[in-house]
């Protein structure tokens, strides 16, 4: 149950810090250009560069995550795609 809290949390942050960033113009710059700034971003909404870039993932990376098998099998066509954010 805490866990799940924690992991809504985190979505909610996340989502949080990807509207900032669409509403600021510039602000994708600023945070690949100063890395001061960027780790302020990061800090203020309690997320890494990662979590803003790929969301959150439900269950720890595995193989199966990996998405250049995930093209494999889409194209011969051995199992479902999964991801998770």
């Amino acid at each position: 149950m805490q866990a799940e809290r924690r992991l809504r949390d985190l979505r909610g942050r996340v989502k949080a810090a990807r509207a900032a960033l669409s509403m600021t113009s510039r602000l994708a710059e600023i945070l690949v250009t100063d890395w001061r700034k960027a780790a302020a971003f990061y800090a203020r909404f309690g997320i890494t560069e990662e979590h803003l870039r790929h969301g959150v993932r439900v269950t720890p990376h595995d193989e199966s995550d990996n998405l250049a098998e995930e093209s494999r099998y889409r194209e011969h066509g051995q199992g479902e795609a999964r991801l998770w954010e």
